[in-house]
């Protein structure tokens, strides 16, 4: 027994050494992968091994308390059947408790006090239930970490994790209406969740402090609840690889040089929302599909956001509050897309563009509408292809002093208000150059209500209409109709 008890915790050693080097690291992908085969190595503390087996109809199975406390021990605890529960307390630093179950309606309940300590959870089935607890303090790579994989479904899994430094990894989760949540706070956490299939599927990430980071990647399926809290600085969420219909996404940052990224979003009615509150925010989202929602909400200096679609029927919804944000809504292509765009603040850039790479394809029968209010704003709005885009609504209106406007808007049946509240504004084309409107039955109507205002530009329309209002002194308006 001694000989297996030294050979096992070496491994441990051995696995826990190799786990802070791979969490330091940006390389986590197979970090820990074969924890359980290194599991037989070397030994300095106490070893549990535990195997219980019910009944596939047992009503009630197995139960079983397990408590260590000391550095470098090891639990490795399988449970097989239906309803087994297992309850494991580790205190002290660098322990590792590997627990699995196969079966349904189990339950694993692992607490671990101290740091450097590492949790595996494997659940194959139906109706189990995981909950991890693990506190201690870390910093930069030394604390403590869970890495679970789920197959099956409507199993539901929690994860805790105080004081900072830890990581907390879900490797794979395949099965339907099975939910995931992951608390951390204290600072220097990372959760990563990657190989998500199946369908409404919840996940729920809180994480309070310094340098969080949360990534997603390839979550395929429907009707599945994302949703991810940030509260403090230098927090980043990255999700990629989206594809399915009728999902909620829900970021809400609250700090400083936030950032949240999406790959390809692929699919139909779903929906998008994000929150950031604080400075130096970005986010980013592209999609492919119909019917699909996006709200972003930016308070604060120096935000960005980036949006770019192909499909029908998608509403794009951003919101921004503060100095030097920008908004960009490129690509989007597709019928009845709707673009709303409100930015309060001084020396906003809106850009809403098009078709600006691949020029063969079209935007028809959609809303555009800017308000911006403040100085110093620019909008640019981009309409034009080889083929023509039809039956498009743009609604500008920028109130303040010295804003710009450049707009470049080809194809028929476009109705366009502009409409400039302040001093010294322009409406020009592209980078500059005269406006440019040209199609069949455009009607295009400007108002500028103050000083030095300037309109320029050509209008290339049969059958259409422009109405040019300017209230104020030194305004000019050179408008040339083909």
């Amino acid at each position: 027994m001694k000989t297996n008890k030294t050979t096992i915790a070496c491994a441990i050693v051995l696995a826990l050494s190799a786990q802070q080097t791979a969490y330091a690291n940006d390389d986590i992908k197979d970090a820990n992968q074969h924890v359980q085969s290194d599991f037989m190595a070397d030994a300095t503390g106490n070893v549990i091994l535990l195997s219980q087996t019910s009944g596939d109809d047992a009503i009630i199975g197995n139960e079983v308390s397990l408590s260590q406390d000391g550095d470098v021990n090891g639990l490795n605890v399988t449970l097989t059947g239906e309803n087994n529960d297992v309850t494991a307390d580790q205190t002290g630093t660098e322990n590792v408790a590997i627990i699995t179950s196969i079966g349904e309606g189990n339950s694993q309940v692992v607490n671990q006090s101290g740091e450097g300590n590492d949790t595996r959870s494997s659940v194959t089935g139906n109706n189990n239930n995981v909950e991890i607890s693990q506190e201690g303090d870390g910093y930069l790579g030394i604390g403590n970490a869970i890495v679970n994989t789920v197959v099956g479904d409507d199993n539901d899994i929690n994860m805790t994790q105080g004081d900072g430094g830890h990581f907390a990894f879900n490797r794979e989760m395949e099965g339907n209406g099975n939910t995931v949540e992951t608390s951390q706070t204290g600072e220097w956490h990372e959760i990563h969740l990657t190989k998500v299939t199946g369908d409404s599927n919840t996940i729920e990430v809180e994480q309070d402090g310094y340098f969080s980071v949360a990534r997603f990647t390839d979550i395929e399926g429907n009707n599945n609840e994302l949703s991810v809290e940030q509260e403090g600085e230098r927090n980043r969420i990255t999700v990629t690889a989206i594809i399915g219909d009728n999902n909620d996404i829900e970021i809400d940052q609250d700090g400083n040089r936030n950032t949240a990224e999406s790959g390809v979003f692929t699919g139909s009615d779903n929906e998008v929302t994000l929150t950031q509150i604080g400075d130096s925010n970005t986010s980013t989202f592209e999609a492919i599909g119909d019917s699909n929602e996006f709200n972003v909400t930016q308070a604060g200096d120096e935000n960005s956001s980036y949006v770019g679609v192909i499909g029908t029927e998608n509403d794009f919804s951003v919101v921004q509050t503060g100095s030097l944000n920008e908004s960009h809504l490129v690509n989007f292509n597709g019928f009845q897309n709707d673009i709303n765009v409100i930015q309060s603040g001084d020396e906003n850039v809106t850009v809403v563009e098009a078709s600006i790479e691949d020029t063969q394809l079209t935007t028809n029968n959609s809303e555009i509408n800017v308000n911006q209010s403040g100085e110093a704003n620019d909008a640019v709005i981009g309409i034009s292809s080889i083929l023509d885009s039809n039956f498009n609504t743009v609604d500008i209106v920028q109130d303040g002093d010295l804003n710009a406007l450049d707009i470049m808007i080809e194809g028929s049946n476009h109705t366009i208000d502009i409409a400039q509240i302040g001093d010294e504004n322009l409406v020009t084309g592209a980078a500059g150059a005269p406006m440019l409107i040209g199609g069949a039955n455009v009607n295009l109507s400007i108002s500028q209500t103050g000083n030095g205002n300037i309109v320029e530009g050509s209008v290339i329309s049969d059958s259409g209409s422009i109405a040019i209002t300017q209230v104020g002194n030194w305004n000019t308006a050179t408008i040339v109709q083909q």
